[in-house]
C-alpha cells in the first residue's frame, strides 16, 4: 500500500513537473539590426585631415568591416559605435559625398565640401621685358615660356625673346645656361649656342635638356655641361618625316621623352604629335597632318587643332594641351587618342572633366598619382584635372593682372609653361606678360 501511495505521489509530481516546463515561453528571436543609414556628418566642410563625426544607424561593432569613402576616395576610420563613425578625411577627396561600407552594403550621406588652398609667390623675375642675370627681383626675363625642373632642384627655362636657356638655382639665382641672345641655329657650347625663339623644355633620366626650338622649326639638345647639338630638323618649316636633319617641323613649342628615350614633339602648325627616336628617326605619331580638327581615334585618324603642350606619366600616357580645340587630349602608347577635358569650346567651367570648359590651354604636367596641372592660358588660371575626373581651379582670377596671394586670389597673365616640384608641393610657371616666374604652393 504504501509503494502504492508512493507511486502515485511521483507521478503526480512529475505530472505537475511537466506542466510547469511546458508553460515556461520559448526564448525571444534575436532583435534585427536596423538598416545601415547615416543621419548627418560633422563639420561639413574642411581640407584634408579633418575628422567627420558620422551618425546613423547599422554601423554594427565591428570596424573591420566598415569603410568610410569621401567622394569615392577611401578615408581613415578612428573609431566605431553601431550609431557612429569617426572618419578622417583624405587628401585630394574634393567635394562629394561621404559613403558608408560595410560589407555587401552600402549606404551614401551628405556631402562633405572639400578645402584646399594654394598660396602664389615670386621666385624670380621683375616685370620688366628684358635680359639680366642676378638673383630673385634683379634677374629679368623676356616672355618666358618652357620651363623644367632637374634631379637637384635647379629650374631651367626657354626664355623666348632672349633666345636663351636660363638656370634658376633653388636659392633664385639666374644664370644663362645655353644661348647667345642672337636668334640664329649654331651648334655649339653655352653661350657659343644660338636658338631662334626656343619655346619649350623636357630633360631625360640622364639629366639631358631638350628644347623645342619653335623658328628654327627644330629639335635641339643640351647635355649636363651645356653641349647644344641639333636632333632633328634643318632650319626650314614642313612636314617631311625622314632622319636628323633630312626631318622637318613646323613650329615646335613643346616636347616629352619617355623611358625608352622616345622624343615626342608638339608640331603645332602641322597639327599633329611627332615622334623621334634615340637614332634620330621622324615619324608621325598622332594627329593628320596639316588638317585641323577635333576627332578622336587612333594614331593619324585623330586630329588635333594646335598641339600645344605635351607631358607623359608614369605609364607613358601623353597629354596633349589642344590649344585650339580647348580640351586635353590624352594618347596611349598603342597611339590611341582620347579627351579627358573640356568640351572643345572656349570658356570656364569647373567641375566633371566632361563638362569643364577651358580657354585655349598651353603647357601641362603629370604628377605621380596621374592628376594633371595646365596652364589655362587664356583664362589666366593654373587648373587641375584629377585622376578622378574632376576639373578644380587652383590659382587665377581669371583676369590678368599680377597679383600674389592665395588661390583664386592670384593674378596671372598668360601663364604657359609650368613644371612641379611635387615633393615639396609646388607648381612654378612661366607667367609669360609678366615676365616673371611665378611659384605656386599647394595644400590638396
Amino acid at each position: 500500500m504504501k509503494k502504492l501511495l508512493f507511486a502515485c505521489v511521483c507521478s503526480a509530481f512529475a505530472f505537475v513537473s511537466c506542466k510547469k516546463n511546458d508553460s515556461v515561453p520559448p526564448p525571444l528571436p534575436p532583435v534585427p539590426e536596423p538598416a545601415l543609414s547615416v543621419a548627418n556628418i560633422s563639420p561639413t566642410s574642411g581640407p584634408k585631415n579633418t575628422v567627420v563625426t558620422i551618425t546613423g544607424a547599422g554601423f554594427g561593432t565591428n570596424a573591420t568591416a566598415l569603410t568610410v569613402y569621401f567622394n569615392g576616395v577611401q578615408g581613415t576610420i578612428q573609431s566605431s559605435t553601431s550609431t557612429q563613425i569617426t572618419a578622417v578625411v583624405p587628401a585630394m577627396a574634393l567635394t562629394g559625398k561621404v559613403k558608408v561600407v560595410k560589407n555587401t552594403a552600402q549606404v551614401e550621406g551628405p556631402e562633405f565640401t572639400y578645402q584646399f588652398s594654394t598660396v602664389s609667390s615670386l621666385f624670380a623675375g621683375n616685370g620688366i621685358n628684358a635680359f639680366a642675370d642676378g638673383t630673385g627681383v634683379n634677374a629679368q626675363f623676356n616672355y618666358p615660356t618652357g620651363i623644367v625642373k632637374d634631379a637637384a632642384g635647379n629650374l631651367y627655362v626657354a626664355d623666348r625673346d632672349n633666345h636663351r636657356i636660363r638656370k634658376i638655382t633653388p636659392a633664385g639665382a639666374v644664370t644663362t645656361f645655353a644661348g647667345s641672345g642672337v636668334a640664329g641655329l649654331l651648334d655649339g657650347t653655352g653661350t657659343a649656342a644660338k636658338f631662334n625663339q626656343p619655346y619649350g623644355i623636357t630633360i631625360d633620366g640622364s639629366g639631358n635638356f631638350y628644347v623645342a626650338d619653335r623658328l628654327n622649326h627644330a629639335i635641339r639638345k643640351i647635355t649636363p655641361a651645356g653641349v647644344v647639338t641639333t636632333v632633328a630638323g634643318n632650319g626650314n618649316n614642313g612636314a617631311t618625316n625622314g632622319t636628323g636633319a633630312a626631318a622637318t617641323f613646323w613650329e615646335p613649342l613643346n616636347l616629352a621623352v619617355d623611358a625608352s628615350g622616345n622624343i615626342f614633339v608638339a608640331d603645332y602648325r602641322n597639327y599633329v604629335i611627332r615622334k623621334i627616336t634615340p637614332a634620330g628617326v621622324v615619324t608621325t605619331f598622332a594627329g593628320t597632318t596639316g588638317d585641323a580638327g577635333f576627332a578622336n581615334g587612333t594614331g593619324t585618324s585623330a586630329s588635333f587643332s594646335g598641339t600645344f603642350g605635351i607631358t607623359i606619366d608614369g605609364s607613358g600616357n601623353l597629354y596633349v594641351g589642344d590649344h585650339q580645340n580647348s580640351c586635353i587630349r590624352k594618347i596611349t602608347p598603342a597611339a590611341v587618342v582620347t579627351t579627358v577635358a573640356g568640351m572643345g569650346m572656349q570658356g570656364w567651367r569647373d567641375g566633371q572633366a566632361d563638362s569643364a570648359k577651358f580657354f585655349n590651354p598651353t603647357q601641362l604636367i603629370a604628377d605621380a598619382a596621374g592628376n594633371l596641372y595646365v596652364s589655362d592660358t587664356y583664362n589666366n588660371r593654373i587648373r587641375m584635372v584629377t585622376t578622378s575626373g574632376q576639373v578644380i581651379t587652383l590659382a587665377g582670377t581669371g583676369n590678368a593682372g599680377y597679383v600674389e596671394g592665395a588661390g583664386v586670389s592670384t593674378q596671372l597673365d598668360f601663364p604657359i609653361g609650368i613644371t612641379g616640384d611635387f615633393a615639396n608641393n609646388d607648381l612654378y610657371i612661366c607667367d609669360f606678360q609678366n615676365h616673371r616666374i611665378r611659384k605656386l604652393h599647394l595644400n590638396l
